[in-house]
Order: C-alpha cells, then sequence, then structure tokens
C-alpha cells in the first residue's frame, strides 16, 4: 500500500491487516511515496507463523538490500518529524487535488466521471462514450500533456475501455487548467472520430 499514508479527508489509513486476530497475514509498504522517490526501500509486515518462511525467500532472492537506504529510512519511520512531514505533505498534495478536480469539473464534467480521491496521487476517470484510451496517447503527448490509459489495469484489456489515470502530484498548478483543457481536447476529438 505506497499510498496508504497520503490520506486527505480524515479516512482511515489503518492497514485491512490490523483488524486481523488468528488469520496470517502480510502487509507491505514503501517510504518511496512519503518519505523520498528516489528511496526506494519498501518494508514488509507478517504475522508470526509466516515470518520464518518470507525471511528465508528474500535470503534466496538477494543478500544485500540497500543497507544505507534502508538506515536512512530507519531513521525516520516513526518519528514525530515523519508524523509533522506527513501532515504537511498531505496537505500539500490536498491542495493539488482540489485544484486538480476543479479543473476536472470545469474541462471533463461533460466527458467523463469520478470520485474524489480520499488520498493517493491519481484520479481515475471513467469516460461517458468508452473508447479505446491506449490510441489517445500519442495524440495527448503531441499536445504536450500526458496520462495513463486505463487498460493495463484490468485483467482484460481489450474489455475495459474508456478509464484514465491522471496524477495530480507533480503538475504546476500554473500549468494545470491548461493541460487538463488540452486532454479534453484530444477526448472531444476522438469521439468526433469514433461518431463518424
Amino acid at each position: 500500500e505506497p499510498y496508504r499514508e497520503l490520506s486527505f479527508d480524515g479516512g482511515s489509513a489503518r492497514p485491512i491487516v490490523s483488524g486481523l486476530k488468528t488469520a496470517s497475514w502480510i502487509y507491505t509498504g514503501t517510504v518511496s511515496k512519503t518519505l523520498l522517490p528516489g528511496l526506494r526501500v519498501g518494508y514488509l509486515i507478517a504475522s508470526p507463523d509466516l515470518f520464518p518462511h518470507l525471511l528465508r525467500l528474500k535470503q534466496s532472492a538477494d543478500l544485500h538490500t540497500n543497507r544505507l537506504g534502508q538506515w536512512q529510512a530507519l531513521q525516520w519511520i516513526g518519528t514525530e518529524h515523519y508524523r509533522e512531514h506527513l501532515v504537511t505533505l498531505c496537505e500539500f498534495y490536498r491542495g493539488r487535488r482540489d485544484a486538480f478536480e476543479s479543473a476536472l469539473q470545469t474541462h471533463f464534467s461533460d466527458l467523463a466521471t469520478w470520485n474524489s480521491p480520499q488520498g493517493g496521487l491519481f484520479f481515475w476517470l471513467t469516460l461517458k462514450q468508452p473508447l479505446d484510451t491506449r490510441t489517445l496517447l500519442d495524440t495527448a503527448l503531441a499536445h504536450d500533456v500526458a496520462f495513463m490509459p486505463g487498460e493495463p489495469f484490468f485483467a482484460d484489456p481489450d474489455a475495459n475501455h474508456g478509464h484514465l489515470r491522471l496524477n495530480f502530484s507533480h503538475i504546476d498548478p500554473a500549468r494545470l487548467d491548461e493541460g487538463i483543457k488540452r486532454l479534453a481536447s484530444v477526448v472531444r476529438a476522438a469521439h468526433l472520430l469514433q461518431a463518424a
């Protein structure tokens, strides 16, 4: 759950496994979304019955995980500074999310539906007139906007057209409205071609 700690609207960030009493469980996470994107350190927490087996699997997979990266993460995780950092980070991303949603309302409300994300870094749009969004990517890039087609997120991509995954974390708010406007024009043009 790389985005679990990025909760904006007071939702619970508790992992689902926290409620398990007798079942075996594994929980994984990372600090790459909350602490430092270049710090590719993940962690695994498991029920005591699974831990010895997981340790052997890890040791057979690689013997030398990045020790410096692990040490850096350990200096932060669980500290008051880390909790303060998460509060600041969530406030920052909440502002980005809200600005992004405002631009979506302006330019996409007639084209797609979505739910405002309570956390994470992405909007998931469902087009009202489905089309294979993979076919839009080259045109969007030619208009200097990027998105992730939704089809690859499904087990059967060809049976699930009409979804876009949009990241709101990195775009400069000053360029946001124009980018969403350009993407909407790409979708509108594709709908016109589809209708022709």
